[in-house]
């Protein structure tokens, strides 16, 4: 059974999987408790599974981006559990857990997390063969940031869609609607919940291949936060 950890931002999610697939989940508005939440939510969650610690063979968790107390609250149960049970650690990036409940989209794929400030960490992503790939580096923006990036990437501006997903709050949906029309296609709300499932069943994946990071090592990714950064060609 592996244990995914997801505290990358004020939404937070736990998932249980194995190879049948997702055992138990929870995801809830944690707000700024993690500290508080955390550990109790996963004790509650393997208590609905029915599962034990020793039940666990992997632990797979967020890296980033996201918020600087959550990323560092997650990496650390995580590897406090990894360690303790001498089991591997799988690291997944928030963005790709996000994308990974889209991979039957076809169109450009943009995966978005509130950054504050009214800014958010982003990247594009195409989908195939119910796989999804990051096709862009990662970058932190403003609404009419992103907007530019679409259009920027966009070989045909004035007929080519992208599907935006994750924390499209109400201003960035109407940013991106004013400056791109019915190019811009939305996931639901419900759709942009980011669901430990993804997370785990890419972690999975991963532990599956016999793959894991180093426990000591492994350290979130933060966005940079001086300044907007632009996505490389």
């Amino acid at each position: 059974m592996l244990l995914a950890i997801d505290t990358a931002t004020r939404v937070a999610s736990i998932a249980l999987y194995n190879s049948d697939g997702v055992a138990a989940e929870l995801t809830w508005r944690s707000r700024e408790n993690h500290t508080v939440e955390l550990t109790t939510q996963i004790v509650r969650v393997m208590e609905l599974a029915r599962v034990v610690k020793s039940d666990l063979k992997a632990i797979g968790v967020a890296l980033g981006p996201g918020s600087f107390t959550g990323l560092r609250v997650g990496m650390s149960v995580a590897k406090g559990l990894a360690f303790g049970a001498q089991i591997p650690l799988l690291g997944i990036p928030t963005l790709d857990a996000l994308v990974h409940a889209h991979v039957g989209q076809t169109l450009p794929i943009w995966a978005i997390l509130a950054a504050g400030r009214g800014r958010y960490s982003v990247a594009r992503y195409t989908a195939r063969r119910g796989a999804a790939k990051r096709a862009s580096d990662y970058a932190l923006v403003d609404a009419a940031g992103l907007a530019d990036l679409v259009c920027r990437g966009d070989h045909s501006p004035k007929t080519a869609r992208a599907f935006f997903c994750g924390d499209v709050d109400a201003p960035l949906r109407e940013a991106l609607a004013e400056r791109l029309g019915t190019r811009a296609v939305f996931a639901s709300p419900a759709q942009n919940a980011r669901r430990a499932a993804f997370l785990a069943e890419l972690a999975w994946a991963r532990y599956a291949r016999g793959e894991s990071d180093d426990t000591a090592s492994l350290a979130p990714m933060y966005m940079p936060h001086e300044s907007v950064e632009e996505i490389k060609k």
